[in-house]
Protein backbone atom coordinates (compact mmCIF):
# COMPACT_ATOMS: atom_id res chain seq x y z
CA UNK A 1 0.00 0.00 0.00
CA UNK A 2 1.66 3.70 -1.08
CA UNK A 3 1.57 6.26 1.21
CA UNK A 4 -0.41 9.18 0.22
CA UNK A 5 -0.35 12.73 2.16
CA UNK A 6 2.79 13.59 4.45
CA UNK A 7 5.61 11.88 4.75
CA UNK A 8 6.13 9.77 7.67
CA UNK A 9 8.33 11.67 9.02
CA UNK A 10 6.66 14.92 8.78
CA UNK A 11 4.44 13.00 10.74
CA UNK A 12 6.38 12.52 13.39
CA UNK A 13 7.75 15.43 13.59
CA UNK A 14 4.54 16.91 13.61
CA UNK A 15 3.59 14.72 16.83
CA UNK A 16 6.82 15.79 18.52
CA UNK A 17 6.28 19.97 17.85
CA UNK A 18 2.34 19.15 19.00
CA UNK A 19 0.75 19.20 15.93
CA UNK A 20 -2.35 17.68 14.59
CA UNK A 21 -0.54 14.51 12.52
CA UNK A 22 -3.45 14.74 9.69
CA UNK A 23 -2.81 18.62 8.94
CA UNK A 24 0.12 19.97 10.90
CA UNK A 25 -1.83 22.60 12.33
CA UNK A 26 -1.36 23.51 15.89
CA UNK A 27 -4.05 23.96 18.81
CA UNK A 28 -4.74 20.39 19.70
CA UNK A 29 -3.90 20.82 23.03
CA UNK A 30 -6.43 21.80 25.84
CA UNK A 31 -4.05 21.99 28.72
CA UNK A 32 -0.70 21.34 29.53
CA UNK A 33 -1.46 17.65 30.39
CA UNK A 34 -3.98 16.72 27.72
CA UNK A 35 -5.06 17.58 24.33
CA UNK A 36 -8.63 18.02 22.61
CA UNK A 37 -10.94 15.12 21.52
CA UNK A 38 -10.66 16.40 17.39
CA UNK A 39 -8.58 18.49 15.11
CA UNK A 40 -10.08 21.98 15.76
CA UNK A 41 -8.86 22.44 12.62
CA UNK A 42 -9.60 19.18 10.15
CA UNK A 43 -11.69 17.61 12.68
CA UNK A 44 -9.62 14.04 13.05
CA UNK A 45 -10.29 12.40 15.91
CA UNK A 46 -7.18 11.58 17.93
CA UNK A 47 -8.31 8.47 19.86
CA UNK A 48 -8.77 5.85 16.82
CA UNK A 49 -9.59 2.60 19.28
CA UNK A 50 -10.16 2.01 23.07
CA UNK A 51 -6.73 1.69 24.43
CA UNK A 52 -4.71 3.81 22.14
CA UNK A 53 -3.20 6.03 24.63
CA UNK A 54 -1.15 2.81 25.83
CA UNK A 55 1.17 4.10 23.40
CA UNK A 56 1.78 7.24 24.71
CA UNK A 57 2.38 5.62 28.04
CA UNK A 58 5.35 3.77 26.99
CA UNK A 59 6.73 7.28 25.11
CA UNK A 60 6.47 8.71 29.05
CA UNK A 61 7.99 5.98 30.45
CA UNK A 62 10.79 6.09 28.03
CA UNK A 63 11.02 10.35 28.85
CA UNK A 64 11.27 9.29 32.30
CA UNK A 65 14.19 6.86 31.68
CA UNK A 66 16.03 9.48 30.03
CA UNK A 67 15.39 12.42 31.93
CA UNK A 68 16.04 10.22 35.46
CA UNK A 69 19.33 8.94 33.27
CA UNK A 70 20.83 12.58 32.84
CA UNK A 71 20.05 14.01 36.02
CA UNK A 72 21.56 11.13 38.02
CA UNK A 73 24.41 10.77 35.43
CA UNK A 74 24.51 14.55 35.18
CA UNK A 75 24.70 15.02 38.67
CA UNK A 76 27.32 12.43 39.54
CA UNK A 77 29.69 13.67 36.81
CA UNK A 78 29.70 17.23 37.80
CA UNK A 79 30.15 16.53 41.41
CA UNK A 80 32.63 13.65 40.80
CA UNK A 81 34.71 12.75 42.96
CA UNK A 82 32.55 14.47 46.37
CA UNK A 83 28.91 13.75 44.79
CA UNK A 84 25.74 14.85 47.26
CA UNK A 85 24.22 11.91 46.94
CA UNK A 86 20.94 13.30 48.77
CA UNK A 87 20.90 15.85 46.35
CA UNK A 88 20.73 13.72 42.88
CA UNK A 89 18.92 11.17 44.58
CA UNK A 90 15.94 13.97 45.45
CA UNK A 91 16.44 15.80 41.93
CA UNK A 92 16.04 12.07 40.32
CA UNK A 93 13.10 11.61 42.29
CA UNK A 94 12.03 15.40 41.40
CA UNK A 95 12.19 14.68 38.16
CA UNK A 96 10.00 11.25 38.07
CA UNK A 97 7.42 12.65 39.44
CA UNK A 98 7.48 16.10 37.49
CA UNK A 99 8.32 14.26 34.01
CA UNK A 100 4.88 12.26 33.55
CA UNK A 101 2.66 15.15 34.95
CA UNK A 102 3.96 17.67 32.84
CA UNK A 103 4.89 15.87 29.87
CA UNK A 104 1.87 13.46 29.43
CA UNK A 105 0.22 15.50 26.74
CA UNK A 106 3.42 16.35 24.98
CA UNK A 107 3.99 12.02 24.98
CA UNK A 108 0.01 11.67 23.35
CA UNK A 109 1.06 14.24 20.84
CA UNK A 110 4.44 11.91 20.16
CA UNK A 111 2.64 9.16 19.85
CA UNK A 112 0.13 10.26 18.08
CA UNK A 113 2.64 10.96 15.58
CA UNK A 114 4.03 7.66 15.62
CA UNK A 115 0.87 5.74 14.73
CA UNK A 116 -0.74 7.69 12.63
CA UNK A 117 2.57 7.91 10.50
CA UNK A 118 2.73 3.90 10.59
CA UNK A 119 -0.88 3.83 9.96
CA UNK A 120 -2.25 6.27 8.50
CA UNK A 121 -5.79 6.98 8.62
CA UNK A 122 -8.36 5.26 6.86
CA UNK A 123 -10.77 5.96 4.63
CA UNK A 124 -13.23 6.10 7.01
CA UNK A 125 -11.69 7.98 9.72
CA UNK A 126 -10.98 10.61 6.86
CA UNK A 127 -14.63 10.51 6.10
CA UNK A 128 -15.57 11.07 9.70
CA UNK A 129 -13.10 14.25 10.49
CA UNK A 130 -14.50 15.66 7.34
CA UNK A 131 -18.09 15.27 9.01
CA UNK A 132 -16.98 16.66 11.58
CA UNK A 133 -15.40 19.29 10.27
CA UNK A 134 -18.35 19.63 8.17
CA UNK A 135 -20.52 20.20 11.42
CA UNK A 136 -19.08 22.35 13.24
CA UNK A 137 -18.97 24.65 10.65
CA UNK A 138 -22.57 24.50 10.64
CA UNK A 139 -22.39 25.09 14.48
CA UNK A 140 -19.88 27.93 14.20
CA UNK A 141 -22.56 29.48 11.18
CA UNK A 142 -26.07 28.61 13.21
CA UNK A 143 -24.64 30.61 16.34
CA UNK A 144 -23.62 33.54 14.75
CA UNK A 145 -19.87 33.27 15.61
Amino acid sequence: MSRTGPSLGTVVWWGITGRCPACGSRGIFKGITDLKEDCPTCGLHFEREDGFWLGSMVVIMAMVLAVFAIVTVGGIVAFWPDVPWTAVTIAGVLANIAVPILGYGWAKSVWQGLAWGFSPPTIAEAADAMNRQATAGRDQAESGD
